[in-house]
């Protein structure tokens, strides 16, 4: 059995321990089927197993960005393992740096100012900056039966600019569906064979912004894309089984998130709320283009307000009301999306996860900026954040 086989049947035998550890898997059923009759491994094997493999790298024969993309992801398995399944205490911080290949790091305060500042000259009223943001937000909310038809419609204009990006197969496919009573706003379940299903939280508002960028983000061209072409080019065509398996949290999951947050930009350019405002307008979901895209770039950004908001839960013991009242303050955040941020950083699968957002942004915007065909490279190659780093 070689190591890039041993690292998925590894990862599956974690995901027997840790609900939502895997979150795509594409390969052989007979592995799938095989593990899933085992005895759940105890916790030391595993990470013995993992340690077995991360010396054996060295040796392996392997390309060298193989190497350095499994030696990441393995790292963070034994991190994983050690923290979720054998308690060992480790800071929050370290933790993220060792799940995800990259440290997190503070926002000053007056970086946030400005976005507030910029938000605040776009949204000119009485009353501060949250309310006029939250009423801004529910007031552009797209009717509940609206949002999968308006999803199929930017559909119809994101898909081929997407294809203008990178080849896809013409096969590929998108599933949506509502959903309800789950802590997150959307999620892509990748299922192979270049499809995706994807969820929508109707239980909150969904802004016109959202709805947009949730398209570009889940679907064309973030993440539903990159699954499709890593399935099609480095699974099946390169036979790199290591790419059957994804795994949260990991570097990989950086990388992921950095450049489905540019997805909307990539494929629409500067102005990317004017490219479909008209598109929109004919199924009744008439915005405010200028609008649109001053909250989009405003909810991008105060993603740094959730980093540090877990440094203030993990690092400072701060109380999670207290946290919850900076989410308010400091990200804008309503009450109900504060409440369900506090669930997402407190929960022992998602609190290393919160960085993987605007770190990934950042090293995401930076490689596309430096390298010629970025994002594209992005979508296709094996990279890790250290590879982003240039």
């Amino acid at each position: 059995m070689d190591l890039p086989e041993r690292y998925v049947r590894l990862c599956l035998r974690v995901g027997r321990h840790v609900d939502d550890f895997v979150d795509a898997y594409i390969g052989p059923d007979d592995w799938r089927r095989a593990i899933a009759a085992e005895t759940p491994q105890d916790p030391p094997r595993l990470r013995d197993e993992a340690r077995l493999l991360l010396d054996a790298l060295a040796g392996a024969d392997l390309a060298a960005d193989r190497r350095r993309w499994l030696r990441a992801q393995l790292m963070a398995l034994e991190c994983s393992i050690a923290t979720r399944l054998l308690d060992e205490e480790v800071g929050w911080a370290d933790e993220v740096e060792r799940c995800l290949g990259v440290r997190p790091h503070r926002t000053a305060e007056p970086v946030i100012d400005e976005i507030h500042r910029g938000l605040d000259a776009v949204l000119a009223g009485p009353g501060a900056i949250r309310e006029r943001y939250n009423a801004w937000d529910r007031r552009n909310a797209v009717p509940r039966g609206r949002i999968v038809p308006a999803l199929d419609r930017l559909r119809e204009v994101l898909g081929p600019r997407s294809r203008a990006l990178v080849a896809m197969p013409d096969d590929e496919s998108v599933a949506y569906e509502l959903a309800s009573d789950v802590p997150w706003i959307a999620y892509n379940r990748y299922l192979g064979g270049y499809r995706s299903h994807i969820e929508v939280n109707a239980d909150l508002p969904v802004s016109v912004v959202l709805l947009v960028d949730l398209c570009a983000h889940e679907a064309y061209p973030g993440h539903h894309v990159e699954r499709v072409v890593k399935e099609a080019g480095l699974y099946r065509r390169l036979g790199r089984t290591e790419l059957c398996i994804v795994i949260t949290p990991a570097p990989e999951s950086v990388v992921s998130e950095g450049l489905a947050l540019g997805a909307l930009e990539a494929a629409l350019g500067p102005d990317p709320f004017v490219a479909v405002a008209d598109v929109l307008a004919e199924i009744g979901v008439p915005f405010d283009p200028a609008e649109a895209a001053a909250v989009h770039h405003a909810e991008v950004a105060l993603r740094d307000a959730g980093v540090n908001a877990a440094f203030m839960l993990h690092e400072q013991g701060s109380t999670p009301g207290d946290t919850a009242a900076y989410l308010r303050e400091r990200g804008l955040e309503s009450d109900e999306s504060a409440e369900r941020s506090i669930r997402f950083l407190t929960a022992p699968d998602s609190r290393a996860y919160v960085s993987a957002y605007p770190d990934g942004a950042r090293l995401c915007r930076a490689f596309v900026a430096r390298e010629p065909n970025g994002f594209r490279r992005l979508l296709s190659e094996q990279l890790t954040p250290a590879d982003l780093l240039g």
